[in-house]
């Protein structure tokens, strides 16, 4: 009696690039072994299932099928697929836990050749049913990440790196670690590399590419060492935007450490960067929460966080709420800034400054001082 084996059926993706990646973090924190060109050819078949998987069209005990356009992979070098072809079929991933020693080496794509698909020279490649939930299986924990800055990284490293950077990015940590070991092995550095190597190598590499393509300032520093030698590695994950409300931060403690006299000169010395009259900076400068707010806001769009702004003066204004105030009849002086009492409480509870310590009423006054003592005499 002749026993038959069901052969798996085969699903066919139909190339659609789509603007993010997802894949399992799993994956995101394996040992890869890909070229440059060959990590490119890996991330846009990772870009086709991870939108199956997202849709639910993954099916159980099938083989997946993907074509990826040579025009998507490089304009001209078509010689240069067909290496990467011959190579990445022997390719392997592989997950190891130290800790408990289990292991699992898995080469993803045992077939890879080329076609005419859709009148496009392609790449076909087919992977195993029992390969495809290493990428699809998503679940709670998986990597997201902008397609086109991965397609635009030159270096293997680079690639691997930012994979490992929006691994924890995309979910609020700016901060990882890593052992040198782990990470060499995860980057697939070769064995010969000493620390030195690796960060200069490897590490350095990437972090200029992220920097100029993905706007990403990424830094690290020894965090363990073993007789002398460094055994870990932290890693800080930086972004223009979260710079700059560093710098908005820095403003306000700076501020908060002010005089009360000395912070109404720089209000001043700021004011003239923008066409207010001179109703509105007297108005500002008597006024303890439009100071405050003043201030806040100032230093938010100097250092980039409100983003484009046309008319700088009239956003300042409108934001300041006196966009419909009018001139007083007649122009008198500013109210004396020196006397708390005269100051109204501050409106806002999300105050730029934090509370100062008491002080004596004949020593030099922060603006957080002066906002503690409204608060607790209020």
């Amino acid at each position: 009696m002749t026993q038959t084996v069901d052969t798996p059926k085969t699903a066919h993706s139909i190339f659609n690039k789509h603007p993010t990646n997802y894949q399992p973090n799993l994956f995101t924190e394996s040992r890869h072994e890909f070229s440059e060109l060959e990590k490119k050819i890996v991330v846009l078949v990772v870009n086709q299932i991870g939108h199956m998987a997202v849709k639910g069209e993954i099916q159980p005990d099938t083989n997946v099928k993907f074509h990826i356009p040579y025009s998507e992979l490089t304009r001209d070098r078509y010689n240069l697929i067909a290496d990467a072809a011959d190579t990445l079929q022997q390719k392997r991933l592989m997950y190891r836990n130290p800790k408990t020693n289990d292991f699992h080496y898995i080469t993803p794509f045992p077939s890879v050749k080329s076609a005419i698909v859709n009148g496009k020279k392609s790449i076909v490649l087919t992977m195993f049913a029992e390969v495809v939930p290493h990428f699809a299986e998503l679940g709670q924990r998986y990597t997201k990440y902008d397609i086109d800055i991965m397609l635009s990284l030159k270096s293997v490293y680079a690639q691997r790196i930012f994979e490992i950077v929006s691994m924890y990015f995309n979910r609020g940590q700016y901060q990882f670690s890593y052992s040198v070991d782990e990470l060499k092995s995860m980057l697939n550095c070769p064995e010969a590399y000493r620390y030195n190597d690796l960060c200069n190598n490897a590490l350095s590499v990437a972090q200029r590419e992220l920097n100029k393509k993905a706007n990403i300032i990424l830094d690290w520093r020894p965090t363990k060492k073993v007789s002398r030698k460094v055994s870990e590695l932290t890693f800080y994950i930086k972004t223009p935007r979260k710079l700059a409300a560093e710098a908005v931060e820095q403003d306000r403690q700076t501020i908060s450490q002010m005089p009360v006299h000395q912070v109404v000169a720089t209000a001043w010395q700021l004011m003239k960067k923008y066409k207010l009259k001179d109703w509105q900076k007297e108005l500002i400068v008597s006024d303890f929460s439009l100071l405050e707010i003043f201030y806040r806001l100032d230093s938010e769009i100097s250092n980039g966080l409100r983003g484009e702004i046309r008319n700088k003066t009239a956003y300042l204004v409108r934001s300041l709420g006196i966009d419909q105030q009018k001139a007083p009849a007649k122009a008198g002086e500013p109210a004396p800034v020196s006397a708390p009492a005269m100051m109204p409480a501050p409106k806002s509870s999300g105050s730029v400054l934090p509370k100062g310590p008491a002080v004596r009423s004949n020593t030099p006054m922060s603006l957080g001082s002066i906002l503690s003592d409204l608060k607790m005499g209020g």
